[in-house]
């Protein structure tokens, strides 16, 4: 995936990116190659989807703090202020940890500086996460989160204290139009692939887009095409790995074209 990466045949102006990873954590263990997912997404975003490089905004480590996702998704935000409305598609990627409120099983995005013991003090919510998205006016939304929310890292180590069971099922809040693809279902691990040096969804939404997601090769790759391919190998390769976990999107978009080659 880090080679023949396919060029746009236009560049898509008005179209915006936010991309996150977080592999180094503060206070936490890290998200193995999170920070190196992003970094090749990002350049998947500007070369594959043809997204001007000044209209991409990427944190990695510890830049990503509750403040930029405040900065990035608030009203009069980084994309408030860019948004062409009717006309921007934006695509946002987050890799690194979630985590679950044991109180009310919300997920939250975990910060560099987060603690995921208090997601909801120091974690930024899915749920405001959709919502600002979707009052943005946006062509479409699209995310793509390389996260799992069930209380543990990539490597199964537990991350949050007296946690019982390890693995905490989150409550998936409605995304209100936006296409959502998520690494896992929501009480399973995202897990990372030490042989390729990636996290098993990150490489496949990758490979995806590279053009083997183009299952009827038409030189078009849509939002079911590119789900349909990420939800079934990173499943078979979990089976291989002795891991389970099911990718998840959600769309009312699924002839909707992300990529032409």
């Amino acid at each position: 995936i880090e080679k023949n990466i396919p060029m746009a045949r236009n560049k898509h102006g008005d179209d915006l990116a936010v991309v996150f990873g977080v592999e180094s954590y503060k206070n936490i263990s890290g998200a193995s190659f999170a920070r190196r997912d992003a970094k090749w997404v990002q350049k998947y975003f500007s070369e594959t989807l043809g997204i001007p490089e000044k209209r991409i905004y990427s944190g990695f480590d510890r830049d990503v703090t509750k403040g930029e996702f405040l900065k990035v998704f608030d009203e009069k935000g980084w994309l408030d202020k860019r948004v062409k409305e009717g006309k921007s598609n934006i695509y946002v990627y987050y890799a690194g940890h979630g985590a679950p409120e044991m109180s009310d099983g919300k997920a939250y995005l975990v910060p560099h500086d987060g603690d995921p013991n208090y997601a909801m003090q120091t974690g930024y919510a899915l749920e405001q996460l959709y919502d600002d998205l979707g009052s943005l006016g946006a062509k479409s939304v699209t995310v793509f989160l390389d996260a799992c929310f069930a209380g543990a890292d990539r490597n199964s180590e537990v991350l949050l204290k007296d946690a019982r069971p390890i693995f905490v099922e989150v409550k998936s809040p409605s995304a209100r139009g936006i296409t959502v693809f998520t690494a896992s279902s929501s009480n399973e691990i995202s897990t990372s692939w030490a042989e390729k040096k990636h996290g098993l969804f990150s490489y496949y939404l990758m490979k995806g887009m590279q053009g083997a997601a183009d299952l009827d090769k038409n030189g078009n790759v849509t939002v079911k095409e590119l789900g349909d391919y990420i939800r079934e190998n990173v499943s078979d390769t979990a089976g291989i790995l002795d891991r389970e976990q099911t990718p998840y999107f959600s769309t009312s978009e699924n002839d909707r074209v992300l990529i032409k080659y």
